[in-house]
């Protein structure tokens, strides 16, 4: 019997990993709280979350009262870090 590679397969991902990182660490509490509530929508659909990345941004940027250019630069900033 095959069975596919999503049934058996579970990512390796530390929880709040991305809180160790120097740009995390460099922002205002509110923009970690964004950050944090990003990563947790992420984690709880990693699969639709590239497609919905930009509309997340926008919800959590207004509810969270931050600038999303804001978001979207740390996002940028730790992408080209790595």
């Amino acid at each position: 019997m095959t069975q596919k590679f999503d049934n058996f397969y579970r990512p390796f991902l530390e929880k709040d990993e991305h809180k160790k990182s120097k740009e995390y660490k460099k922002l205002s509490p509110k923009m970690k709280k964004a950050v944090d509530e990003i990563f947790k929508v992420m984690d709880a659909k990693p699969s639709d979350f590239l497609n919905t990345f930009d509309k997340t941004i926008n919800t959590v940027s207004k509810k969270n009262k931050v600038l999303a250019k804001d978001l979207i630069s740390y996002f940028e900033k730790e992408v080209l870090s790595i």
